[in-house]
């Protein structure tokens, strides 16, 4: 089929707790009033949006796409971009309107959350393409599995909180309340076990570590800056490695999380690669850009500017 030049909006309307449903009408308006011809499609269930996208670029012939949701939402959209094998990953742009509750991967970019600012961005901005990590994992039937990351993934304590949050998300309880109240919980019954980060095939970091971070973004969990050194377009991985810690110990340093000194602290390490191991004697959880996939032992591979997209 011959390439559509309409932009196709899929849409996420439970996100951000619902109000990207209560919202829609007045973020359509705002798109129309912008000049952008589109067409729209309502995700109707998790990882609905890969599937969409995917149809969209190889059956219906759409080049431009607009993810309007939250992480989760960009997360599916770019993936069923990237994981569609008919037409070049970088013959497609993906535009973002952010309607979710952490909204951490347009941090990176200074992408507004005012939908009129973002709707502008989508109608004026320029084109830029990161690149994205391919992630390897065992997922819950216990079989290789892949998706891709474009922000951040990680193994340990990060993960296991977005488990919580994401069954906390299917049960219909979302928010920036329910994350940092899964992480508070978590931070005080999670147990460390003995793990290894292998970059580029080094041991870089071995022993009992508490936390893993990976990715292409800088942001997650609403707004903690765990990649303050990550380049979108270098080529490279980076790596947070955070060691086991007492209670007492995290409660005195989280707030370098947020004003991005985290690498000040001390049992806190960065790396960088284009491969990157967890392996973990014990199964520990595996989450992409947020997403609860699976579990230890897994892989992260750079793939170099495969992800189009629309920047101020």
């Amino acid at each position: 089929m011959s390439k559509n030049k309409r932009w196709l909006a899929i849409v996420n309307l439970l996100s951000g707790s619902g109000r990207c449903g209560r919202d829609w009408e007045h973020i359509a308006r705002i798109l129309y009033a912008h000049g952008i011809d589109f067409d729209t499609v309502f995700t109707g269930y998790r990882f609905h949006a890969i599937e969409l996208a995917k149809r969209a670029i190889v059956e219906d012939g759409y080049r431009n796409l607009i993810a309007i949701g939250g992480d989760g939402t960009i997360h599916e959209v770019a993936n069923g971009i990237l994981l569609q094998q008919e037409v070049p990953s970088t013959e497609v742009r993906l535009g973002v309107i952010p309607v979710g509750t952490g909204n951490d991967w347009i941090r990176s970019y200074g992408i507004p959350r005012e939908y009129e600012k973002a709707v502008e961005v989508v109608a004026t901005g320029k084109e830029f393409v990161q690149d994205v990590a391919k992630g390897t994992y065992i997922n819950r039937k216990g079989e290789p599995e892949s998706r891709y990351c474009v922000n951040i993934s990680g193994a340990g304590l990060d993960a296991a909180v977005n488990l919580k949050v994401c069954q906390m998300k299917d049960k219909g309880k979302n928010g920036k309340f329910a994350y940092m109240s899964q992480l508070a919980k978590s931070v005080l019954s999670y147990r460390s076990c003995k793990m290894c980060v292998r970059v580029d095939g080094v041991n870089e970091a071995k022993g009992l570590i508490m936390s893993t971070s990976v990715g292409i973004g800088q942001f997650n969990g609403s707004g903690m800056w765990q990649l303050p050194n990550s380049v979108a377009d270098d080529g490279l991985l980076d790596v947070t490695v955070i060691e086991t810690m007492s209670i007492p110990r995290i409660l005195t340093v989280v707030g370098r999380l947020f004003d991005g000194k985290i690498y000040s602290v001390k049992r806190v390490h960065n790396y960088k690669g284009r491969t990157v191991e967890f392996l973990a004697d014990e199964v520990r959880e595996v989450e992409i850009d947020g997403e609860a996939l699976g579990t230890t032992p897994a892989t992260f591979t750079i793939e170099d500017k495969r992800l189009k997209i629309i920047v101020p």
